[in-house]
């Protein structure tokens, strides 16, 4: 089986690479790879090289290439604008997000946020997202953007080709509703434990989204970005 490694400064001239101590590490003591074990190397902008093991050790483990490879950027993004909700749950979030293809993800703080923002969590977000990547083969690694307050995204809505907002309020439409026609550049709300509150939903409405349902059960925020990001993978292709 050929694993995947990141590997974010990867200039595609080079014929042995010298790993990071971090990823030498994981690489010999975690999987235990060995002299001859191939890698994929990616640098979660599309650049990949195929390599394989030339010594493996667990602070400069060197591998050779032999192929490099570029892959095009995916034909349609979508940004989930996820409410942080709590710790476990978001890291979920973050894992099925990146399995699922997202473009990014955008952590928002908004009046039911229950989560406290650190530099330490945010590091670990970042792990979390580049070990979903190694797993599932994403070579296009999605953009963990900086956590920002609701009311500073409300502006970003008219950077996408179509918004979606999750929401108990008024009639929404059910997602699959929507006409995804030449829609490349999609975006997803998703609020958190408390909901949204209807100032919020108003907000984001006004600036061009369209509120929608998932059902007519009430799911939970880490079950409605996964199935939300679902629809919109199916009908987007």
């Amino acid at each position: 089986m050929r694993i995947n490694c990141l590997v974010e400064e990867l200039h595609g001239t080079e014929a042995e690479c010298v790993l990071s101590e971090q990823a030498s590490h994981h690489l010999a003591r975690v999987l235990r790879v060995q002299a001859g074990d191939a890698l994929t190397l990616f640098n979660g902008k599309g650049k990949l090289a195929m390599a394989e093991v030339v010594l493996p050790s667990k602070k400069e483990l060197v591998v050779k290439v032999l192929e490099y490879k570029e892959l095009p950027k995916p034909d349609t993004n979508i940004t989930l604008y996820q409410a942080l909700p709590k710790a476990d749950r978001w890291e979920w979030v973050l894992q099925k997000a990146v399995e699922l293809g997202v473009y990014a993800i955008q952590p928002m703080v908004t009046a039911h946020t229950e989560s406290v923002i650190s530099p330490k969590k945010e590091r670990r977000w970042q792990q979390i997202i580049q070990h979903a990547a190694e797993q599932s083969q994403a070579y296009w690694m999605p953009s963990l953007l900086p956590a920002k307050n609701i009311e500073e995204v409300y502006a970003q809505v008219a950077c996408h080709d179509l918004v979606c907002i999750g929401s108990l309020y008024g009639e929404p439409k059910n997602l699959k509703e929507l006409c995804f026609r030449d829609s490349k550049d999609v975006g997803l709300f998703i609020g958190p434990e408390g909901d949204f509150t209807a100032a919020e939903v108003a907000r984001v409405v006004e600036a061009g989204a369209f509120p929608v349902s998932f059902g007519r059960q009430v799911l939970r925020t880490e079950t409605a970005a996964i199935f939300g990001l679902s629809i919109l993978k199916h009908e987007l292709g």
